[in-house]
């Protein structure tokens, strides 16, 4: 009897074992995953942006170089942020089996087809080289390239803020009579839904901001609205029809931006303004945002399985 139930012991345990190999195995990924970036890049002379990727614990890719078409060579930083001790792999972010790993890009104006002052570059694939000999064909999104233009100062920006709630704030002070003739959003086609604008027009509580320009504290409802929901948020959605609107000199505006914290992508880029002066000259200011994605396990799984669908 006692040895009928040695052998089911060692059955289960043999069949959970290979139960929790097959899992592990079916999480394992062939190749490096890059995750979703959308970067908008103005560049004069040199541009630096990070990739992030998922590869295994187990065998951790490492960037060696990499190859994008219509760009004569880009430069692999090997400056790392994030996690690390002398013998293990560096890493941004660890989950069960997987590490969440960047890469730094140096990209030259002039090896870029950026001949024109409204010229772009764009690209959505990258073929990435590893130092273990491996290539990945990766899709990381979309990237823009601009030349770097001259700024227009119909605005003084008094106040810009961004927060780990996927919230970021820009407060503007005219700085002569002008019509905003819309407000835009890149990527309109991939951000469905990831992010939205409103525009604040409240000229009493706005100009409590002038306190910044001495020293002084923010209001005291500033912290307040940060932490409502976004249908409280002050303002009204860009989508509700505003447009054009009317600023006169040393009227203020605020940009409430909102960016979906659900989502696993990367953003670098502008929300633009564009309008015109009442002397007639049109302008356009871009509030610069940077948010990245609160990955957890979870989203890290259904990213592994989505890819490995795509595969099958």
């Amino acid at each position: 009897m006692n040895g009928k139930i040695f052998t089911a012991a060692i059955f289960i345990i043999v069949i959970s074992w290979g139960m929790n190999y097959a899992y592990y195995h079916s999480k394992l990924l062939e190749k490096p995953i890059f995750l979703e970036h959308f970067y908008e890049a103005y560049i004069q002379d040199e541009r630096q942006l990070t990739f992030y990727y998922l590869t295994n614990k187990q065998n951790a890719a490492e960037v060696s170089h990499v190859v994008i078409d219509g760009v004569e060579g880009v430069n692999v930083r090997n400056e790392h942020v994030g996690f690390w001790n002398d013998s293990g792999p560096r890493f941004n972010q660890e989950f069960r089996h997987h590490y969440l790993k960047s890469v730094t890009l140096e990209f030259r104006q002039d090896s870029m087809p950026l001949g024109e002052l409204d010229s772009t570059f764009t690209f959505e694939t990258m073929e990435v080289f590893f130092q273990d000999q491996s290539t990945v064909i990766a899709e990381i999104g979309k990237v823009v390239f601009y030349p770097e233009d001259e700024y227009q100062r119909v605005f003084d920006s008094r106040m810009s803020s961004g927060s780990n709630q996927h919230r970021s704030e820009e407060a503007l002070v005219a700085n002569e009579p002008l019509s905003i003739d819309r407000i835009t959003i890149p990527f309109a086609d991939k951000l469905a839904g990831e992010v939205a604008v409103k525009v604040d027009l409240d000229q009493e509580r706005l100009k409590e901001f002038d306190a910044l320009k001495t020293g002084g504290d923010f209001p005291a409802w500033f912290e307040e609205t940060r932490n409502n929901e976004w249908e409280d948020t002050p303002g009204i959605s860009i989508d509700e029809g505003i447009f054009p609107l009317r600023l006169d000199s040393n009227e203020w505006l605020s940009l409430n931006m909102y960016f979906n914290p659900e989502r696993t992508s990367f953003f670098e880029f502008s929300i633009q303004m564009e309008g015109a002066t009442d002397k007639g000259e049109s302008f356009v200011h871009r509030s610069h945002i940077i948010d990245a994605p609160n990955l957890n396990q979870q989203k890290v799984d259904q990213l592994v399985d989505a890819k490995k669908e795509g595969e099958d």
